[in-house]
């Protein structure tokens, strides 16, 4: 009789799932340079000439601040954990985690990003579920999005020159709110079902994504400082909170070249030159690289073995 590859199938199936998984990747690489490119192109190099020596403190300066705002973050999983299941969690511990995490988003492409691996390491070190895990990184990026949210719409109270140029009145502005409210309630009703939730948790966590997503808007302004550019805090609490919104959508490796993109557009709408915005943006991704950089050398110099080490039990 012949034999009869059970496993063919299966196989071949797989061969399908990873061939999809390597177009996706390949697509969004393509998305990546290709609005990377047509962002250099745009750059007029002469304004390289603005970068000085000195730029190094402001560079210094904006590492600083994102990471107070990944401390911020990480209070915020650390009050979401306690709340899912109570334990003796190390500040510490999840912050290198919130920093390994950021290397995986920056320089590893695919699907394991730094959701993932933080998803991993406070399972192991804490014992959790992965159900537990992903909840809690869940509502960290439901809340983000939220603050972000509510941070665009007060803001664009203030805000004469992208209402007008977007057509967001007042009306829809009320409207919006609401609806982000009304959002949240909702939210609280479904998220009551795996944990003890009231509206007071629920605004802390708020006021802590909040504080964690304004360090891009620092960030930006500290750059915008140095180029000596006409647009406030508030202008950026207008376009930073689009910019993040627009990098949720994965069509690009990491949000690279979408960020850059959008931002450079909406700095554009404040009458900002294209290629000041650019090298704005670049800078700000810079930043990003080097608290990478950063979450690698943790990585390396504890990995598994702090894990195992500060592995709390049940």
């Amino acid at each position: 009789m012949a034999n009869i590859d059970a496993t063919g199938p299966i196989e071949k199936a797989g061969d399908t799932k990873r061939g999809r998984r390597l177009l996706f990747l390949l697509l969004k690489i393509i998305v990546s340079v290709s609005l990377l490119g047509y962002l250099v192109t745009k750059l007029d190099f002469s304004s390289l000439t603005k970068l000085q020596s000195d730029i190094v403190w402001y560079v210094a300066i904006s590492s600083v601040v994102m990471l107070v705002a990944l401390g911020f973050m990480t209070v915020r999983w650390k009050f979401v954990l306690a709340l899912i299941e109570m334990k003796n969690y190390s500040l510490r511990l999840l912050y290198d985690f919130y920093l390994v995490g950021s290397f995986f988003n920056i320089f590893i492409p695919g699907a394991i990003g730094g959701d993932a691996m933080r998803l991993y390491y406070v399972s192991k070190a804490y014992h959790l579920t992965k159900t537990k895990s992903l909840l809690s990184v869940f509502i960290e990026r439901i809340a983000g999005l939220f603050a972000l949210g509510l941070i665009l719409m007060f803001s664009l109270l203030f805000n004469d020159t992208i209402r007008s140029k977007l057509d967001f009145g007042f009306t829809l502005i009320v409207l919006s709110t609401a609806g982000m409210v009304l959002a949240l309630v909702i939210a609280k009703y479904f998220i009551q079902r795996k944990m003890a939730v009231g509206y007071k948790e629920m605004a802390i966590i708020l006021l802590l994504s909040g504080l964690g997503q304004f360090g891009d808007i620092l960030i930006a302004y500290i750059y915008a400082l140095y180029f000596d550019l006409d647009i406030s805090v508030l202008n950026l609490m207008s376009i930073m909170p689009l910019v993040y919104i627009a990098t949720v959508i994965p069509i690009s490796l990491g949000g690279v070249g979408v960020r850059e993109g959008v931002m450079t557009a909406g700095m554009a709408l404040y009458g900002i030159d294209v290629s000041d915005a650019v090298l704005v943006s670049f800078l700000l991704y810079l930043t990003k690289i080097l608290i990478g950089l950063g979450g690698w050398i943790v990585y390396m110099k504890s990995g598994e073995r702090k894990i195992s080490m500060e592995t709390i039990d049940a």
